[in-house]
């Protein structure tokens, strides 16, 4: 399968967010990019049904996205590159396996593995004790604690993302990406090209975990780090990942022997 495309033809950028994030979040990443021939479309995720099967929310969340892209392009003849951070990467590659024809290519931010991220237990209450917290200061710290850069922007940015999650909402986000997918347990279907993007700061997706957990399920994968950043890289350094993207989409529309790995 070829997943090279015309550079005439007009492709969307899905761009989908993260625990008790929102599709704002992209907003810095958006304005900065340079590439006339993609699009770019950051995605709400609402709540869904809840299941008790392993991987029916994200399914949910996948499904949104779908409808979205569905609505930009009824036909679906539209070249597609997905872009997801953090429990957004999750469900980014459950999009990108359900639409392999136009998918040409797929970029995890800070990814968590599809299979799941089993937290300690002290992790756990930290992370449900965010979900139910409606505090500022306590959302501050929170997210403070994961940050590179926490500076005032930032940080509005982000508290303000977790207020704007209702409880219920985090809690069904926090569950679907601790419980993860199937699809993780085995190598990825995904045959387009993916570029793995992590922060040089983040403790939680670290370089590590990319390296060793989420890369080789990939067939063809390569990777960026972002300097100065740490959990949200979009947000901590928006100019960065934009230029990282940049390159990314650029080397889409290369032939197919032209593009670097």
């Amino acid at each position: 399968m070829t997943h090279n495309r015309s550079r005439d033809t007009a492709g969307t950028v899905v761009f989908i967010h993260g625990f008790q994030d929102t599709a704002a979040r992209w907003d810095g990443v958006i304005v900065r990019l340079r590439a006339p021939q993609w699009r770019a479309r950051a995605v709400n995720l609402r709540h869904v049904d809840d299941a008790e099967r392993r991987g029916a929310i994200l399914e949910g969340y996948r499904d949104q996205v779908l409808d979205v892209l569905d609505g930009i392009d009824p036909a679906g003849q539209r070249p597609v590159v997905v872009v997801g951070h953090s429990m957004g990467a999750q469900v980014g590659e459950l999009v990108a396996t359900t639409r392999p024809d136009t998918t040409v290519g797929l970029a995890p931010i800070a990814p968590i593995p599809v299979a799941g991220y089993p937290l300690t237990p002290a992790q756990a209450a930290q992370f449900d004790k965010t979900a139910h917290d409606r505090n500022a200061a306590s959302a501050a710290e929170g997210r403070r604690a994961l940050l590179s850069n926490d500076s005032p922007p930032v940080m509005r940015a982000l508290v303000g993302a977790t207020l704007a999650t209702p409880p219920v909402t985090a809690i069904q986000q926090l569950d679907a990406w601790t419980g993860g997918h199937p699809q993780g347990d085995q190598p990825s279907p995904v045959s387009a090209p993916v570029l793995l993007v992590g922060g040089s700061e983040d403790t939680f997706s670290s370089a590590e975990l990319i390296r060793d957990v989420v890369a080789p399920r990939f067939a063809d994968v390569r990777t960026a780090q972002v300097p100065g950043a740490g959990r949200w890289p979009h947000v901590e350094q928006p100019a960065a990942v934009a230029q990282i993207l940049d390159n990314f989409l650029t080397s889409l529309n290369r032939p197919a022997s032209a593009a670097t790995t």
